[in-house]
């Protein structure tokens, strides 16, 4: 069975590759590797909103169960992957571990000021995944 790569941050662009991730899910029998990675500056932020780490972990998913919620209505089987680091770094290295049919990502995600100073995270994905990119505006 094939996979796609479908890398999420809460945004509202992420919501709608998860929407391109699930059609091209059903056309191709793929599952879905669903990666978010916690980046320090969230983490931080997080920590300091928190009562604690399960408090932390608690928070996330419900903030992310959205996603989970319309790949499952869907029928489509998934695997949640966390990374902790740098977006577009993590991204690009786990993209790069092994073959994906697809990499879906939003074209936008919650950090506009690192996308206007360094690029956007969906750039480097494209320049540097071996897998083809799919950018969902």
């Amino acid at each position: 069975m094939s996979k796609i790569f479908l890398a999420i941050d809460g945004s509202d662009h992420s919501m709608r590759a998860t929407q391109k991730a699930i059609e091209l899910a059903k056309l191709t029998t793929s599952s879905i590797d669903v990666v978010h990675v916690v980046s320090p500056k969230e983490s931080k932020e997080s920590a300091l909103q928190s009562t604690g780490k399960i408090d932390l972990e608690t928070k996330r998913k419900q903030r992310l169960q959205g996603f989970f919620d319309a790949i499952s209505k869907a029928g489509i089987e998934y695997e949640y992957i966390e990374l902790r680091g740098e977006p577009d770094v993590e991204l690009v290295n786990y993209a790069n571990h092994e073959p994906f049919e697809f990499v879906v990502v939003g074209s936008r995600g919650l950090n506009t000021f690192q996308e206007f100073v360094l690029g956007s995270v969906s750039h480097k994905l494209a320049k540097r995944s071996l897998s083809p990119v799919i950018i969902v505006r």
